[in-house]
């Protein structure tokens, strides 16, 4: 169970598995803090729920990314379905639009196409379709389409009428089947979690570039990448480009030039034949 924080997660999950399992309650601010699951006998199986602080709440990145990884560890060897819960019931906003590219930003791209779009609140279409709700709102009907049209409806103060949640099983269980019957694994969690790290270092990268330019008072252009070249007397150091597969050869470059910086500082009398440049 994903989403922003009070689109009623948590009551989601408590009409999935039928007893208060999540502390669910009208709030401000989010109720759910930390991950947490539970399971149900439904149609002759186990269906295991888990629950998700709100993305959208006052936890920091690194709260976040713990909530990430304890969250695939509830479910190994992988979710089946993520359902991105939504609230009939609030003004849709652009938030709603961005928790779909946080998905996919912290599951990776393949999360899509495991993912349902779930409405709390259906009691308030009062006899309007779901379909037709829908259609009215142009973000609403992109933000479904992102998701492979999946979606579904769930009136959480009707807890006895377990034919909403037979309905979402059946809706999983087609998606899997559209999925060639694999589901959310270990190794897509990771492989996401290894390009955020690599665009982290990229930009950090392009940061230390531009930073060390402004130290010796020379431009460095980033337009797609940063070209680096050290000349130093008459030793010249390597060109190297930012960008993928040069990582390492600019870090060193990086350290090179920054220590010849620190050095250039200490040292004011240096041979008149050397000096510093940056060619872009």
């Amino acid at each position: 169970l994903v989403g922003k924080t009070g689109t009623g997660k948590s009551a989601t999950g408590n009409t999935i598995l039928r007893p208060d399992v999540f502390e669910s309650e009208a709030s401000p601010v989010g109720v759910t803090t930390q991950c947490s699951s539970g399971f149900v006998q439904e149609g002759g199986r186990r269906v295991y729920v888990v629950d998700m602080p709100g993305f959208c709440g006052s936890l920091t990145k690194e709260d976040m990314k713990t909530h990430l990884e304890t969250c695939v560890e509830l479910s190994v060897p992988g979710p089946h379905a993520f359902l991105l819960v939504i609230n009939l019931d609030a003004r849709f906003t652009a938030e709603e639009m961005n928790t779909v590219k946080l998905i996919q930003q912290n599951f990776g791209e393949d999360a899509v196409h495991h993912t349902i779009i779930l409405f709390t609140r259906a009691e308030q279409l009062k006899g309007k379709s779901l379909q037709q709700y829908i259609a009215k709102c142009q973000h609403l009907k992109r933000l479904t389409e992102s998701c492979g049209g999946r979606y579904h409806a769930f009136n959480n103060n009707d807890i006895r009428n377990r034919s909403q949640v037979t309905e979402l099983l059946e809706k999983i269980d087609r998606m899997t089947q559209e999925n060639g019957g694999r589901h959310y694994t270990n190794k897509m969690f990771e492989e996401a979690q290894k390009k955020i790290k690599k665009k982290k270092k990229m930009k950090k990268l392009q940061n230390a570039a531009l930073a060390v330019g402004s130290a010796v008072g020379t431009g460095a252009a980033v337009t797609g990448g940063v070209i680096l070249g050290i000349t130093v007397g008459a030793v010249a150091g390597p060109a190297v480009l930012i960008g993928a597969g040069a990582a390492a050869a600019v870090g060193m470059a990086v350290k090179l030039v920054m220590n010849k910086v620190k050095q250039n500082k200490k040292d004011k009398n240096l041979p008149k034949n050397s000096k510093t440049l940056f060619r872009t």
